[in-house]
């Protein structure tokens, strides 16, 4: 028997476990989030999801899957330091996306301000803060996509980073959206 296979299986049940649906750890490009958010569009059209939910859950995906492209950081030359994690699980309520990147200190000082500030407001206070951020900055969106989350998920971000080396941190994010 091949010990590999005994890992294999152990990863498979603890992802079957979890409700795991999509897991991708890898380089990342607009290809492959081309292709998650087809595997994303896919799990919508095989659930029972009525269309506004599976609208939903297919913006906050999308979202975040830019976050992402956007704040991700690349070592020059490739590194162990430029791998992405997305994955998609779904327990009885919810489809829950998480993502991890590596990211610099400064635009982790940023995202996490702008997530406490998030978090710390309801819909309606999202809504006024969606719109003083789209009257300040008109390119490149202006930083509207956690407040999207936010407002398409209704609900909070939860979010963790980890020094991985001077001015480099890997932030995962958490974000569930109800079925």
């Amino acid at each position: 028997m091949n010990p590999g296979n005994s890992v294999i299986h152990e990863i498979y049940k603890y992802m079957n476990d979890k409700g795991v649906l999509i897991s991708y750890l890898g380089d990342f490009n607009q290809e492959v989030v081309n292709s998650l958010l087809d595997s994303v569009k896919k799990i919508i059209e095989d659930s029972s999801l009525d269309f506004q939910s599976g609208k939903r859950f297919y913006a906050v995906a999308a979202e975040c899957l830019d976050n992402v492209n956007r704040y991700n950081y690349k070592q020059e030359g490739g590194s162990a330091f430029s791998k992405t994690f997305f994955n998609v699980s779904n327990d009885q309520n919810y489809y829950i996306i998480q993502t991890g990147n590596y990211i610099l200190e400064e635009q982790k000082i940023l995202l996490t301000e702008k997530l406490d500030k998030v978090n710390s407001l309801d819909t309606e206070g999202l809504k006024k803060f969606y719109h003083e951020k789209l009257s300040e900055s008109p390119a490149r969106g202006g930083g509207l996509g956690i407040i999207d989350i936010s407002l398409r998920s209704g609900g909070k971000i939860s979010y963790d980073s980890k020094p991985v080396r001077e001015g480099v941190y890997f932030i995962v994010l958490l974000t569930s959206i109800k079925k």
